[in-house]
């Protein structure tokens, strides 16, 4: 939203809510949901505001956490300076002071810097970094807030974000520990060969990150207790120092040789396992490699604001590219991961919590609230692929912040927690979180995080009980699994009854990327589905997440994935199996976005994410970049749209009684028989009588965008007429030899007929160009007509002597409604493939008057064309520059058409793809 954008929207805010009530109750949400998101253009408001937050028995009005920013909200007309009684307790108050209570009451790491004040009119800003936030604040008068919004900005600034900020000091945590990951790897004898070294160098890694934030958080008891014990020990003895230290930390004191130093004493015992393996490869150390371990990793860098959840991006830089691709590992986002867990189980946890707290009698109240806690507690979370647990910890986080949210309730009311220090009033704990992943420092790296996790978690407990908790030692964590997922069974880890469930990001390997061994592991799982080899490494995951289902049905599963899985050739194979073998249904999905994650190289890729269960289709909620609400759909296609449960196959032939599609020629010459400009001009000039040889050819790209290229068409031509022109023999023995070199038998074999294309379909025929990838920006697919003399390539589909009715379909909205569901993708642009969209296409019966009407309208279509002959179907169908006379065309055009189906979409594509999707089910039989 730039700067024009945001003063219209704060004017038409102010014109609101001059004249509104200004209720307090009643109009509070509505007035800073609206300014935040409307106005600030802050996305989600709803989710980032969190109204009513209860402290110690009192509610905020609205607390924007992550800014840093606590509301207190009066109704017009209540004077911001007048004191009121809000307790008896308490006594009178203003405004402001109420908010100061609130904030003060809140945990400390979520204490705001900034309070407003406002009853609708007037808007105070209270900075409370000054020596005296109550005297010195800003006004924002309503009326004057077109020109006061930058006095907002700190709402909408980013860099004072507090995940921001976490992020910021992940990343810096990463840079660190990948110089020193570099510098130690080069320590190692035989890192590159020696797989027990490689897992050493890990385990030493994570043990000395573990190291790094404990001293900063106050788990080692005294202050950068591990930096003062190691600043005492050269270079030469570093090796035998750490050693030690790592033996000691994993002895129980009172089981510690009574004779070790006062330092090494004073370490307390760790547990866990995290120290247990004795038999690791500990390089020596240089004294540069200790300089910056103790000066920038330790002296210099604060490890206790890491983000736990940031955890694994923290540590990627100490991965390879190969290795990071090897092991399909990407870092999610936070966002990202909320996408996932928030609609799935989150969501409905809040609000629950919520509606407890709004109970009027306190002792239902507190007995609701320790039944929720107990809930939170039940709850059992898997990730088949934890990555180094990003998911997890993000879960377990989320699912401990609502247990603090019950303490604090708890906490505030009269009946109190009952907590007296004997107990431990935690009852969420890691051990609820199960994962596997194949990596093994990525496991090591999960475990690590959770336990940085809990550590964090307990220090908000302890504000809010005012009392300290034992952290140490660490509790065993054998929950995150070594293993390859579409291998082990999930049973093992997590029994399906005992499972609520199933969350993560696998691997983001398409068909085409795919090793064999993973070939193999996905056609296991599919076997006897055709199209099995088509299917992307992630739908494994979702087959044995089926699997794991269907022993258990209250699991519930919500996966990140690559939207080919909702797109083309894949959605039959994949949702088929899934939905006959399994029942699944779709409870909800992101629509496709581009996927952002915290790691320094992002992954570049277009996902959607998936919320499914096994059980009767009962619709679900559609979340999509940009819209606030999700859209509710009554009948949950796996193409993401509200359509009859039909999927699409790829069939060699039209369902319809129309003409055959077919791919362009191929050439697999190696650029010997397509020629430039430039290259036929040459060859005319030097050997006029090679004019018969050369033929136009045409592809998406020429023809899209007004390109010219040529080729050597040399169909049934003999050797010796070849060989008669060097340039030209030349070209066709350097395809022979390009053949002849490849891997692919068909290919070796069509080294028989160099001279030829390696496929040649259409050739001496007038032909429709269909273009096989085409911008989803588009409103109309852009074909046109090629004479005999023109050659397709293989970059476009072909329908041989295509008449004036085929064209009028084709170009109609109505196919552009169904290429946009069934068709697959090239990141956003669409694929057009025979196959699936034109062969499945459910064609109109039209009457000979409406075929008629259809036919003339193509024409005209054709003739608004030809009036802008000087411009390329790249810029005639740029919906931002399409000619007012072709669009007036088209939209004739898509009349005729609908009146042949026999209905009037009136141009709403929803009602024309389902209408379209109800034919495609009658046509097949279910279309499945």
């Amino acid at each position: 939203m730039d700067q024009i954008e945001q003063r219209r929207a704060a004017k038409e805010f102010v014109a609101r809510w001059q004249s509104e009530e200004g209720n307090e109750d009643r109009q509070s949400r509505s007035f800073w949901i609206e300014l935040v998101g409307d106005v600030l253009g802050v996305a989600n408001p709803t989710h980032v505001l969190d109204f009513e937050r209860k402290v110690r028995g009192r509610k905020i009005d609205v607390f924007y956490e992550d800014m840093g920013v606590l509301i207190e909200q009066k109704s017009r007309g209540v004077d911001l300076d007048k004191k009121s009684e809000r307790s008896k307790k308490a006594g009178e108050e203003t405004p402001f002071q109420q908010a100061k209570w609130y904030a003060d009451n809140l945990p400390y790491s979520l204490r705001p810097r900034w309070i407003i004040v406002s009853n609708f009119d007037e808007t105070r800003v209270h900075d409370l970094d000054t020596d005296d936030p109550e005297a010195d604040y800003i006004t924002i008068a309503l009326e004057e807030l077109p020109e006061q919004l930058h006095l907002l900005g700190f709402m909408t600034d980013r860099s004072e974000s507090r995940l921001v900020k976490e992020q910021q000091i992940s990343v810096q945590a990463g840079e660190i520990v990948g110089r020193l990951y570099k510098s130690l790897s080069a320590q190692y004898k035989n890192i590159d060969t020696d797989p027990h070294e490689q897992r050493s160098l890990n385990i030493l890694i994570v043990r000395l990150v573990f190291l790094l934030y404990a001293e900063d958080a106050g788990i080692l008891q005294e202050h950068q207790a591990f930096l003062k014990y190691m600043k005492g020990v050269g270079a030469a003895g570093f090796r035998d120092a750490l050693i030690q230290l790592f033996r000691v930390l994993d002895t129980p004191e009172d089981k510690r040789d009574p004779y070790i130093g006062e330092e090494l004493a004073a370490f307390p015992y760790i547990n866990g396992s995290l120290f247990a393996e004795d038999g690791i490869v500990i390089p020596q150390f240089t004294e540069q490699i200790r300089f910056d371990l103790l000066k920038e990793a330790s002296q210099e860098f604060d490890w206790s604001g890491i983000s736990p959840t940031i955890f694994g991006a923290a540590f990627e830089s100490t991965l390879n590219p190969e290795t990071r691709r090897t092991g399909g590992m990407h870092y999610t986002s936070i966002e990202n991961i909320h996408r996932v867990i928030d609609p799935l189980f989150l969501d409905d946890l809040r609000a629950e919590l919520v509606e407890i707290e709004g109970i009027k009698i306190e002792k239902t109240r507190s007995l609701k609230l320790r039944q929720f806690q107990e809930k939170l507690a039940s709850i059992k979370v898997l990730d088949p692929a934890c990555g180094s647990g990003n998911f997890l910890t993000e879960s377990y986080l989320s699912l401990r912040r609502l247990e603090n949210r019950v303490l604090e309730n708890l906490m505030g009311d009269q009946l109190g927690l009952g907590f007296t220090g004997d107990t431990n009033p935690i009852k969420v704990t890691i051990s609820q979180f199960h994962g596997i992943e194949i990596n093994d420092f990525a496991v090591a790296v999960a475990k690590t995080a959770l336990w940085i996790s809990e550590e964090q978690m307990m220090d908000a407990t302890q504000e809010i009980l005012f009392a300290p908790l034992e952290f140490l030692p660490l509790s065993s964590n054998d929950n995150i699994v070594e293993g390859d997922a579409l291998e082990i069974d999930w049973a093992d880890v997590l029994p399906p009854e005992e499972c609520s469930y199933i969350i993560g990001n696998p691997p983001f390997f398409g068909a085409s990327n795919c090793n064999a061994h993973q070939k193999s592991q996905i056609s296991g799982l599919f076997s006897g589905t055709r199209l099995a080899n088509s299917l992307d490494f992630v739908s494994g995951w979702y087959v044995k997440a089926a699997r794991y289902m269907a022993a258990n049905p209250r699991v519930r599963a919500a996966l990140v994935s690559t939207n080919s899985i909702t797109q083309g050739e894949q959605v039959a194979p994949l949702w088929g199996k899934l939905i006959r073998d399994y029942g699944v249904r779709i409870d909800f999905a992101w629509s496709t976005f581009y996927w952002s994650n915290d790691s320094t190289s992002p992954a570049h890729v277009h996902c959607v994410i998936i919320g499914f269960s096994v059980g009767e289709p009962c619709g679900g909620f559609l979340f999509s970049e940009g819209r606030d609400a999700p859209r509710r759909l009554e009948s949950f296609s796996p193409y993401l749209r509200d359509l009859p449960l039909a999927l699409v196959p790829s069939v060699a032939k039209p369902l319809s009684d129309v003409p055959a599609m077919v791919y362009g020629n191929k050439p697999s010459d190696d650029g010997n028989l397509v020629l430039s400009g430039e290259e036929r001009e040459e060859l005319l000039r030097d050997y006029p009588e090679s004019q018969w040889m050369i033929r136009r050819l045409v592809g998406a790209q020429d023809y899209l965008h007004g390109q010219t290229r040529w080729c050597l068409w040399l169909l049934g031509a003999d050797s010796s007429t070849i060989d008669a022109i060097p340039p030209v023999r030349e070209r066709v023995e350097r395809v022979r030899l390009f053949r002849e070199s490849s891997s692919a038998k068909d290919t070796r074999k069509r080294a028989e007929a160099p001279h030829e294309f390696f496929r040649t379909p259409v050739h001496d025929v007038d032909y429709l160009a269909v273009p096989r990838t085409s911008s989803e920006r588009r409103d109309y697919l852009p074909i046109g007509y090629f004479g005999k003399d023109t050659i397709p390539s293989d970059a476009t589909t072909v329908i041989p002597e295509a008449n004036l009715y085929l064209f009028g379909i084709l170009s109609s909205s109505a196919h552009m409604a169904w290429l946009r569901v069934v068709a697959g993708r090239l990141k956003s642009d669409y694929r057009y493939s025979g196959k699936i969209v034109y062969n499945n296409f459910p064609w109109p019966s039209p009457t000979d008057d409406q075929r008629l009407a259809i036919e003339a309208a193509a024409q005209a279509v054709l003739d608004a064309r030809y009036a802008h002959e000087g411009d390329t179907l790249a810029d005639l169908y740029d919906p931002d520059k399409m000619p007012g006379d072709l669009r007036l065309a088209h939209r004739a055009l898509d009349r005729a058409v609908e009146d042949a189906y026999g209905v009037n979409f009136n141009s709403n594509e929803e009602r024309m793809t389902a209408h379209l999707f109800k034919l495609y089910a009658e046509l097949t039989g279910g279309g499945q």
